[in-house]
């Protein structure tokens, strides 16, 4: 009767032990499959998209500069900081300051660090870039700190030719959002064009510009004939966006703030407006 009771013992260890092994086989061949597909939806993407930047370490996989039609193209990146000197916390009418005003986004998790500190124009964690300014302040210089890189090891350079689009905005209330980052700049961008929220007339006061396309492209400076701002209407008669032709000299800005009786109409012989075109304005200090 004791052997029988011992004999009864290990064979029921040696059944759980065995069930314990059948469990680890298909844990094993569930992880298999899992890193299978996701080396699988890798590969995919890399052929239609032709995207370089994938990375994989882990689960961590970067889906940020995936193709133009790719559904992941709206995914922005959030500045966990926002530095800026010549706009309006350094406005010679009233004071310089000697450091540059450093205004947290938000806290980075792990190792990631967001320095409050003016960083190179090639920083890998940073973008460089100026905004047209207003009449009582010089034109905005912006740097956007990032937790991460924002820049892979084979991501392409801007080949500075004019047109090319380097990086995108978006504004939201006081925030500005990268939407996407098409080319590597290694200088301070300036804007190309802007894309309105929605359409807009002739006559509205508002200025609608919350999409704002970075170029990398060197500006030439406008001459007091030119325009500083050109809009084309569409077919259906409204606005949708404008572009920068050329920056104002330092002494002068282009007021498209304040857009309100600004737009010159530009007519053809058919008398048809092709475009809206704004001038530079003398600045008052």
């Amino acid at each position: 009767m004791k052997y029988t009771i011992l004999s009864f013992n290990v064979t029921k260890q040696y059944f759980i032990f065995m069930q314990f092994i059948e469990l680890h086989k298909i844990f094993q061949l569930f992880w298999n499959f899992k890193q299978l597909e996701k080396c699988i939806f890798l590969f995919i993407n890399f052929i239609l998209f032709n995207h370089d930047e994938i990375l994989c370490s882990g689960y961590n996989v970067s889906l940020k500069y995936y193709h133009p039609y790719s559904r992941w193209q709206r995914r922005s990146l959030t500045p966990c900081a926002w530095l800026e000197r010549g706009g309006f916390f350094n406005m010679p009418k009233y004071y310089n300051s000697l450091s540059p005003f450093a205004q947290r986004r938000h806290i980075c998790s792990g190792y990631s660090s967001c320095p409050l500190t003016w960083l190179p124009t090639n920083d890998v964690k940073s973008l460089t870039f100026k905004l047209i300014g207003t009449d009582d302040m010089r034109d905005y210089e912006f740097q956007a700190h990032f937790c991460n890189r924002i820049y892979e090891a084979r991501h392409r350079y801007c080949t500075m030719e004019e047109g090319e689009i380097a990086f995108e905005l978006r504004q939201i209330g006081t925030w500005l959002m990268v939407d996407r980052i098409n080319c590597r700049c290694l200088g301070i961008a300036d804007v190309e064009r802007y894309g309105y929220s929605k359409g807009v007339q002739f006559g509205d006061r508002v200025f609608r510009g919350n999409y704002i396309h970075m170029t990398c492209a060197t500006k030439p400076q406008c001459k007091l004939d030119d325009y500083c701002y050109i809009e084309t209407p569409s077919t259906d008669g409204y606005i949708y966006g404008g572009r920068v032709p050329c920056i104002c000299p330092k002494q002068y800005h282009c007021p498209i703030y304040f857009i309100r009786d600004k737009r010159i109409p530009q007519i053809n012989d058919d008398g048809r407006v092709i475009s809206y075109g704004i001038k530079c304005k003398r600045r008052n200090y």
